[in-house]
């Protein structure tokens, strides 16, 4: 309160228009004045207690004034604080939330980069489609081999880029893709996306609601589930449903996801060809004989401990892997079961 708001709150109050609270307030101030008997405020002796009223209370006004002071700047340092830990934190999640943004799009792409060209005009882009009735051998820039099947349709550029080996196909093609670890090759198909480094393996994408799949012969492959470019938020919130295939194994398209399991015809490992022609064997306890089958075929076969005093003698050379195990399971009164990418060996 200034001294001039003062001088006119005491003018109200030998007007009487003072509130029920200001008139308290001036009594209790004249009430502080120093001696015991004092005069009631008149016009007269106005001038002389306001003056020592003012005297008295100045300290103390100036004492609320400094302690309000403090407070105000006390308060606005912690909102001003507040403000910077709220634009810090959502700076912090706005870099975040791009970050995670990138990755997704650009870690789980939905088509290959070529794709927003137009390939009438590109004549980068090729479009091949086999109208044949046998299989049609493209030889791309990187070297890799595509054998078409007949009625596949592959398009691809004529030169990769440095840092982009991309190609689209519909319908069924094997691929042999030369190996280059800094630069991925990746095949956009019906429903999925494969990413390899260089490794042996066939796709079967046909169109519209058939199942598609891909079986890997050598070396491995990530198989991603394609969200579709039209669902970008659920590319946003979560990563694609993915498949890690290794040798004789595929993975298969499911309407909401990817399964993973055993090849329909496991192929032995080209190393171990010669020896699955003469494989003869006598008196093998069944956890032997399934880690030489394990060997043989890059597979998880595994036998339950029950089967340790069984064993089996015979020739199951020259045949493929589950005929294999049908003599196996025959001769040794045992079964067989495959869970995703394991067989396991059981009693019956």
């Amino acid at each position: 309160m200034g001294r001039a708001n003062f001088h006119r709150l005491l003018q109200r109050y030998l007007a009487g228009q003072c509130t029920p609270a200001e008139e308290q307030l001036v009594n209790h101030w004249y009430h502080m004045l120093d001696g015991n008997d004092h005069s009631e405020i008149s016009s007269e002796n106005l001038d002389a207690i306001e003056d020592a009223l003012w005297d008295k209370i100045r300290p103390q006004l100036d004492d609320d004034h400094e302690t309000s002071t403090i407070a105000s700047l006390s308060f606005f340092r912690s909102k001003r604080v507040r403000l910077w830990l709220v634009a810090a934190s959502i700076a912090a999640l706005l870099v975040a939330s791009g970050t995670i943004v990138y990755f997704r799009i650009v870690c789980y792409p939905v088509q290959p980069s070529f794709a927003s060209r137009d390939v009438a005009l590109d004549s980068n882009i090729m479009l091949v489609k086999n109208d044949t009735k046998h299989r049609m051998n493209i030889i791309l820039s990187d070297q890799s081999l595509v054998e078409l099947y007949p009625g596949a349709l592959l398009e691809y550029p004529k030169h990769f880029k440095e840092r982009s080996r991309e190609v689209r196909l519909v319908g069924d093609a094997f691929f042999s893709v030369a190996a280059n670890k800094e630069n991925p090759f990746w095949v956009f198909h019906e429903g999925m996306i494969t990413k390899v480094l260089g490794t042996k393996f066939k796709i079967t994408a046909p169109k519209g609601d058939a199942k598609g799949e891909v079986i890997v012969y050598s070396g491995k492959v990530d198989v991603f589930y394609n969200v579709g470019k039209r669902n970008f938020m659920k590319r946003v919130l979560s990563a694609p449903d993915k498949a890690y295939v290794t040798t004789n194994q595929r993975a298969v398209l499911l309407p909401n996801g990817i399964e993973e399991t055993i090849a329909e015809n496991p192929l032995p490992l080209s190393e171990q060809v010669d020896a699955i022609r003469h494989e003869t064997f006598k008196d093998i306890p069944m956890p032997d004989l399934a880690e030489t089958l394990s060997g043989l075929y890059a597979l998880s076969v595994v036998a339950d401990s029950s089967l340790t005093q069984i064993t089996f003698t015979g020739d199951i050379s020259g045949i493929g892997l589950f005929k294999q195990l049908d003599i196996i399971c025959t001769v040794t009164g045992t079964r067989y079961e495959v869970a995703g990418t394991t067989i396991f060996l059981k009693n019956k």
